[in-house]
């Protein structure tokens, strides 16, 4: 516990100190301490990224002799489950996709500590391009944000049209409530963190279309 308020307290620092080097500009320390932090992690996105999609790939690949194999041994478990351990083997697709897993944990409190330093420092408040108080929430932020992370959740959707419209619907409706009651500083960060988010997708998709030309 101690380790982890030293990590946020040293991530609202620097904040702090890059609103410095800004005039004091509370909102530019946290887009800039976000952008460095978002760039120092993006190898590893764009990693997990390509592994999520190349896995949902192939499993779409396989998914009528899955269903198949649950028809056959509905009554055997036990079957099923080797079976399905077999055919996973065999075409190569990992049960339990490590590289995903490991990567998430990795990213995971980087993240979350991100959000809570920005958070703290968004307690202070401060005037931003057009946002009067970063500390009181700001509809034009959170409707950017929410554009953004659409357009990040978008980029990393391989279901059907009717699945994918869906989704994104929830998303943008759940995402504009929620940011609407947040600090526009934390507003900020998420829409910044949701551009990086894009431009992982859209680096994958690229990375994928290449291989596949």
């Amino acid at each position: 516990m101690l380790l982890w308020q030293q990590f946020v307290e040293i991530l609202r620092e620097s904040i702090f100190a890059y609103a410095h080097v800004c005039n004091g500009n509370l909102g530019a320390g946290i887009l800039a301490v976000t952008f460095l932090a978002r760039l120092a992690l993006l190898p590893l996105g764009v990693r997990i990224a390509r592994a999520a999609t190349v896995r949902q790939q192939a499993m779409a690949r396989v998914q009528p002799q899955l269903d198949a194999l649950r028809q056959t041994h509905r009554d055997n478990p036990g079957r099923l489950a080797e079976e399905t351990r077999r055919l996973m083997s065999r075409e190569g697709v990992p049960v339990v996709p490590l590289t995903g897993c490991l990567g998430n944990l990795a990213q995971v409190p980087v993240l979350m500590a991100m959000y809570s330093a920005v958070s703290a420092a968004a307690t202070n408040g401060g005037r931003f391009l057009w946002i009067r108080s970063l500390a009181q929430p700001d509809w034009l932020v959170a409707a950017l944000a929410t554009l953004l992370t659409v357009a990040a959740t978008a980029t990393g959707l391989t279901t059907p049209a009717q699945s994918r419209s869906l989704v994104l619907s929830v998303t943008a409706f759940v995402t504009l409530i929620a940011l609407s009651k947040m600090a526009a500083g934390v507003g900020l960060y998420w829409g910044l963190s949701s551009l990086f988010g894009a431009m992982q997708g859209w680096i994958v998709q690229r990375g994928l279309r290449r291989a596949a030309a």
